[in-house]
């Protein structure tokens, strides 16, 4: 079977510090994870993956230029695991992400 379709699902929420006025159009950027990869199959050979994305941080820019930023609404631990990923990712290491991690977590607590 050949995958046939892409389909990126936005799901999740962020806290805005202000209300949004209904009826106005707003540009939204938003940062985020795909924290889920799944596989339908369409009965004729093919099959469609759906990929999960969560919001992270939001910013949100209504015609008049005006922005209101989202609150990181994560715990401190997910925003240390996500920083370690990312240097993780940069150093190209070798190590299993996993394997790293907890070299790096025990590296942290020992430091304290």
């Amino acid at each position: 079977m050949t995958p046939s379709e892409y389909v990126l699902k936005l799901t999740g929420k962020v806290s805005l510090p202000e209300p949004l006025e209904v009826s106005c159009n707003w540009h939204i950027a938003i940062d985020g994870s795909i924290t889920a990869e799944t596989r339908a199959d369409n009965h004729d050979g093919t099959f469609t993956v759906y990929y999960k994305y969560e919001p992270v941080k939001v910013d949100v820019l209504n015609p008049l230029g005006k922005t209101i930023k989202s609150k990181d609404s994560r715990s401190m631990s997910k925003k240390l695991r996500a920083k370690l990923h990312f240097v993780w990712q940069s150093k190209n290491d070798p190590k299993e992400f996993e394997e790293w991690y907890e070299e790096q977590m025990v590296h942290i607590i020992q430091s304290l």
